[in-house]
């Protein structure tokens, strides 16, 4: 199932209709713009963006199959265009290459030997095709904080968690291997449905504008209609059958989307669109993410509407419901976070 054109048709994944178009095939039938790592290099000290470094050989079969069915799928290749650096690089190629400050050699001559930069980054684990996923570049280190490797062949289905997982920072809070299977679930369950409409969220523009009839606390769920890993939190982690059920319990549940341009109250004050240097996102936004805005956002509201917490990226289930607990429980009033994972990792051992 190609996720990303289903995911426009039924979700609306405008972040793909903001990607660049993509241009003819190349001789090898893929679709991306390729560069090499030289001009990435240079790129990167003025325009940071994550890099998707693809590892092949001239003999590797699964490499041109690849190149032709993957990356000649229009919904990625405009995806990887718009929002990546694309390099490939041949694992037995003769150019001397700098890579972060260092420079790597040829291996010596002979039939497959590989070249020093492709034993550094894929570890001595020759094997191909190998894709790795970079982000997070630290100009004055020299190095990337996110560094992912995914070896063998993949298909639109495989690469496209991995894609949002690297450009999105779900890396914060989450493993690739969880956020993978709420991927999948998020888009690929077809019973999923069901479980979406028994969540009763609030839009931003009625609850801040109105008066809770109730007295609970409130989640307030910062995101924007391109931003993929709001999808799937929403979609598979929300919808979690104990997560929901104690929202619905203890929580009124908002949804915000930062984009939006109506005048919001929150404790007596009018938040108006437009009234900030940055006006492409709602002051409202910034004020619950204390001026650290990222998305998704958490945010959490005391029953008397103050700021609690407020946690930036994506939150696997396996972490929100206890975070939702933590203070749905008032249990932060009398423990560090700190204090209450231990308190649940010994709960375990017992």
């Amino acid at each position: 199932m190609n996720v990303f054109r289903n995911s426009l048709n039924k979700i609306l994944f405008i972040l793909i209709l903001w990607a660049q178009d993509t241009g003819a095939q190349d001789s090898e039938g893929s679709l991306l713009n390729w560069m090499d790592w030289k001009e990435v290099a240079q790129r990167l000290e003025t325009e940071p963006r994550p890099v998707m470094l693809n590892f092949y050989t001239d003999w590797c079969g699964w490499c041109k199959h690849m190149k032709k069915t993957t990356f000649a799928n229009p919904g990625i290749a405009s995806y990887i265009n718009s929002f990546f650096y694309p390099v490939k690089f041949n694992a037995e190629g003769r150019d001397t290459v700098e890579f972060l400050g260092k420079k790597y050699f040829p291996g010596p001559e002979g039939q497959r030997s590989a070249h020093e930069l492709a034993v550094h980054l894929l570890q001595g684990k020759l094997s191909y095709p190998t894709t790795l996923f970079l982000n997070g570049y630290e100009k004055d280190k020299k190095e990337f904080r996110v560094n992912m490797l995914a070896s063998g062949f993949l298909d639109a289905q495989k690469i496209e968690p991995i894609l949002v997982f690297t450009l999105e920072n779900v890396s914060r809070n989450s493993s690739l291997d969880e956020f993978r299977d709420e991927y999948a679930e998020a888009f690929q369950d077809s019973t999923l449905n069901d479980r979406i409409q028994k969540l009763k969220w609030e839009q931003a523009e009625i609850f801040f504008n109105g008066r809770p009839s109730n007295s609970k606390k409130t989640l307030v769920f910062i995101q924007t209609d391109w931003c993929n890993a709001c999808r799937v939190m929403q979609r598979s982690g929300f919808t979690k059958p104990d997560i929901s059920s104690y929202i619905d319990t203890v929580f009124n549940l908002v949804n915000f989307n930062a984009e939006i341009k109506s005048d919001l109250v929150l404790n007596d004050k009018i938040f108006s669109s437009g009234s900030m240097h940055n006006d492409r996102f709602h002051p409202l936004a910034f004020y619950l993410t204390r001026n650290s805005i990222s998305f998704p956002s958490l945010v959490l509201l005391s029953e008397e509407g103050e700021v609690l917490d407020a946690i930036p990226s994506y939150i696997p289930p396996s972490v929100l419901g206890n975070i939702l607990r933590f203070y749905g429980d008032d249990i932060y009033k009398s423990k560090s976070w700190q204090d209450y994972m231990k308190l649940l990792s010994d709960a375990k051992k017992h």
